[in-house]
């Protein structure tokens, strides 16, 4: 009995094996799907070892309809979903404390406003390392272009668009775009190996609406920032998730945010510049 469950169990392997064999569209795409065939044999042996044959026969025949699957996309749509399994256990890694996220500023410089400052105030990062102050926008870069050379970073990350918004100076998102890449084309011109990364804007909430009504317009801003930047090859850091994750993490003010909120952020900021390596 034993030996011919370990025949069929050797069959649906032969079977996986094959299945692989036929999706042969370039080095690329073996090396993506070589990593989910081995994900579905580690998972099968695990469950051998826990559960018996039984429930690892299943795995393998998830595995098999995985490969299946794959088969009918193009590289580009497996790529992209292996690039984002690889980018989620990487985030997964830094929140449950196995990789230290601070160690990985070592090359990176913060940019922008007052929310920007916490990553120094809080010490999380050195002060000459966010070049950031309170009521800044998008034009203070040119004010940091020495200090920014003198530190050469590989990656700089724009965290702007508060007072962006409320300031005056532009009339709609489209005249800030305009103005952004500029500012993105000067700091290419004066460190040309530095990646520039855009942060998206952190919304406001209530009361601040008091204080600027046009606040509320951020997330709009948001989506028309993260569009330029992908139709552009501009890296983005998007926000989002992990401010619905946390919505409770903001000052009574309804702008700025707690000290608990930048171990966040700066995951999501590590998360895409290592992506992007």
């Amino acid at each position: 009995m034993s030996r011919m469950k370990s025949n069929q169990k050797k069959t649906k392997m032969d079977l996986l094996n094959e299945k692989f064999r036929n999706v042969r569209r370039g080095e690329r795409i073996i090396a993506c799907l070589a990593a989910a065939v081995a994900l579905v044999i580690i998972i099968a042996v695990i469950v051998i070892v826990k559960h018996g044959s039984t429930e690892a026969d299943k795995d393998l025949e998830s595995g098999i309809s995985y490969i299946q699957a794959l088969e009918n996309k193009d590289v580009s749509e497996v790529e992209n979903a292996v690039k984002a399994l690889k980018k989620a256990e990487k985030k997964a890694a830094f929140e449950n404390g196995e990789i230290d996220v601070w160690q990985q500023f070592d090359d990176t410089v913060i940019m922008g406003d007052s929310r920007a400052v916490g990553f120094y105030v809080y010490e999380f990062l050195e002060q000459r390392r966010v070049l950031a102050a309170g009521g800044d926008t998008i034009r203070n870069i040119t004010d940091n272009i020495e200090a920014l050379k003198n530190l050469n970073p590989g990656n700089i990350i724009l965290c702007y668009g508060l007072n962006d918004i409320s300031i005056g100076y532009w009339n709609t998102v489209e005249e800030y775009l305009a103005e952004m890449d500029q500012m993105i084309a000067l700091l290419h011109e004066n460190l040309p190996n530095a990646v520039v990364y855009v942060n998206s804007i952190i919304p406001a909430i209530d009361p601040a609406f008091s204080r600027a009504p046009i606040w509320r317009n951020i997330p709009d801003w948001n989506v028309e920032i993260k569009k330029h930047c992908e139709e552009n090859n501009i890296p983005y850091i998007d926000l989002t998730d992990t401010l619905a994750a946390h919505p409770g993490l903001y000052n009574e003010d309804g702008i700025h945010v707690p000290r608990e909120f930048y171990q966040y952020w700066a995951i999501d900021i590590v998360t895409e510049v290592n992506e992007n390596e």
